[in-house]
């Protein structure tokens, strides 16, 4: 809710980060009538830094470097608490936006899980 209500680089507070659900996909081959079938969810994680000091450096970069693990570090690996699930996998990472002061990171994820009746 909160990233929606984002406009421009200059509304986020940083240093950020937004889950985003991206999509979400069911697995093929299951029977005619099972009360379960496999599903695999991808999601978003935005990041956002800022140079108060003016211009995209160095500072930027360390700072974006160590949310960036950190966010990795949480999510790789972790299964949600749900029947079925598997441990998330990192897809890759890219910069979406930046201006002369702020960045936006966006790591995408995704999951295996269980859709049950």
């Amino acid at each position: 809710a909160d990233y929606a209500s984002v406009k421009a680089l200059r509304d986020f507070v940083p240093p950020s980060a937004y889950v985003l659900f991206a999509a979400e996909a069911g697995g093929s081959g299951g029977p005619s009538g099972a009360r379960a079938q496999a599903a695999s969810a991808d999601f978003g994680v935005a990041v956002v830094v800022r140079n108060y000091r003016g211009g995209i450096g160095e500072q930027i970069n360390a700072e974006l470097r160590k949310l960036i693990g950190q966010v990795r570090g949480a999510l790789i690996g972790w299964a949600p608490p749900m029947t079925g699930a598997a441990a998330c996998q990192w897809r890759g990472g890219a910069v979406m936006d930046y201006d002369d002061a702020a960045l936006l990171w966006v790591d995408a994820f995704s999951c295996a899980h269980v859709l049950q009746r």
